[in-house]
């Protein structure tokens, strides 16, 4: 068989077919959607008359498009048929709707949207007090390990705007590396290539300190791909100016500690409180993580603690933390000016439980923290895939006002859980699962935020289902009564699978 040779100009036409068009995100609905957050201008006059805003990071797993993004919706702006009528989202405290709603149509305009790198993890919140509107932090595991900082402005419309902090609407460009072209500054002598932050994953904003936390998931090795002489760190940057001049790295496995992977940080009145997880360490793939938990204190960095959890409960890897403040007298406080008395919402894996922990200690005001007191209050069991988790306050002078409501995602059962403080409990479990190809395509509850007024007797969450590319809204309309509690709507068009390989079936826009 004779072989002809291509001539000059079929060879160019072959070269120009293989190049790919441009294949930006889309605006109409969500793609894998993993951090959320939820604000609601002061100005707006409360949720019985504006629903706000959400914003949700999409982390576009299987890289169906060029980028992930970040998306806001006015929820006020939202709207579907039901029976012929028009009807929009329901007002916290309203009148719930009969059945769950669905709005399939975000009305996104373009201006609401910027792209990131693929694989996003968290979604941070922070309100700029100079100009009351939001700047919104995003870490992205793909190359470059950047963190996204994306400011909001609202025109006058209602209509929500996001700009890149650097400029544009394109935040691959110019976004901050964790783990390339760090300062000379920072360098590690003795060991090249460190400090970094690769795979970073969770955010935390510290209004009072003014920093924002970073985590990551694979453990940094020295030098760069030789799988040896791991560290992992917490990643700190200013909130007012989230560039390489701020940058900052606390090493989370100083000399005497193991090295690992970090979930979360959660920030208490002198100590940061960081989980660890599962992690990646070069060739030796994931492997178990090497703590659960780990103290930083805020104003000695240096100084970290480690409880022994492992020695009492069999914990294979942690997720999500939360703490908040615990009433301290007046004796106590004349004793002990400095006293602080925290409680501490941790999520643990293997098996799936929720830990309530309690911390005394002393806060010395510009110094070292004392070294803490802790106890185990409850060790409850939770679905399969804990991931994330809220605490929900009550409105003072109704009964229980002290305790708090904790909701929980798990992957597992695509759930939200409700575990009320005051019974001790679990006492509702929403399903959020949708019946197309649970199989191949679990929902996976995701992310989590919540809704919660001052003054108001009732919260609303905002859950990222992953593997259905939608978000669900969760109405408790009593918080006297979270059993009460189910599904008011969903955002968003479910996430088109094939059932065979479970792989997503890329939409056009």
């Amino acid at each position: 068989m004779r072989l002809y040779f291509l001539t000059p100009a079929l060879l160019l036409l072959g070269a120009c077919s293989l190049e790919s068009e441009p294949n930006p995100p889309p605006s109409t609905r969500f793609v894998y959607p993993s951090g959320v957050a939820f604000w609601r201008p002061p100005a707006a006059g409360g949720p019985s008359a504006s629903n706000g805003y959400l914003f949700v990071a999409n982390a576009n797993f299987d890289n169906c498009y060029d980028s992930g993004s970040v998306v806001a919706l006015n929820l006020d702006t939202l709207s579907t048929q039901v029976d012929g009528q028009a009807v929009m989202v329901p007002h916290l405290g309203g009148a719930l709707p009969d059945a769950a709603l669905s709005f399939e149509d975000l009305s996104s305009a373009d201006e609401s949207l910027v792209q990131i790198r693929s694989f996003a993890g968290e979604l941070g919140l922070w309100v700029n007090p100079a100009t009351g509107l939001p700047r919104l932090f995003v870490p992205s595991r793909a190359e470059g390990n950047n963190l996204n900082a994306v400011d909001v402005s609202v025109e006058a419309n209602g209509a929500p705007v996001l700009t890149c902090v650097q400029g544009g609407v394109d935040c691959r460009d110019g976004a901050l590396s964790l783990t390339d072209d760090i300062p000379s500054s920072l360098s590690d002598e003795g060991r090249a290539g460190l400090p970094r932050a690769p795979s970073p994953i969770g955010v935390t904003v510290d209004e009072a300190s003014g920093n924002l936390y970073v985590t990551h998931s694979e453990a940094a090795d020295s030098p760069a791909k030789s799988s040896s002489n791991f560290e992992n760190y917490l990643a700190t940057v200013k909130l007012d100016n989230p560039t390489r001049d701020t940058l900052g790295f606390i090493s989370l496995s100083p000399s005497g500690y193991a090295y690992g992977g970090s979930d979360s940080v959660t920030v208490g009145a002198g100590f940061l409180y960081v989980t660890g997880r599962n992690f990646v360490a070069g060739i030796s793939g994931t492997v178990p993580g090497n703590f659960v938990l780990r103290l930083v204190d805020k104003n000695d960095p240096g100084t970290i603690l480690e409880p022994s959890l492992q020695a009492s409960f069999r914990i294979r890897e942690a997720r999500a933390a939360r703490v908040v403040p615990r009433p301290v007298t007046a004796e106590e406080l004349a004793a002990r000016p400095n006293f602080v008395r925290e409680r501490l919402y941790m999520l643990a894996r293997g098996p799936d439980t929720l830990l309530t922990i309690d911390f005394e200690y002393d806060a010395v005001p510009g110094g070292a923290s004392t070294q803490p007191f802790f106890r185990v209050v409850s060790a409850v069991p939770m679905p399969d895939g804990v991931s994330d988790m809220q605490v929900i306050s009550r409105t003072p002078g109704v009964p229980n006002a002290d305790t708090h409501i904790i909701a929980v995602t798990s992957t597992g059962d695509s759930a939200v859980s409700l575990y009320d403080e005051a019974l001790g409990q679990v006492v509702a479990q929403v399903p959020l699962v949708n019946n197309q190809n649970q199989t191949s395509n679990p929902s996976q509850a995701f992310g989590l935020t919540v809704d919660n007024p001052a003054g108001t007797n009732a919260a609303r969450l905002f859950v990222t289902n992953f593997g259905d590319g939608q978000v669900a809204i969760v109405d408790i309309p009593d918080l006297g009564r979270p059993q009460d509690a189910r599904v008011v709507a969903k955002l968003g068009t479910q996430q088109q699978r094939d059932p065979n390989q479970g792989t997503s079936v890329c939409q056009e826009n």
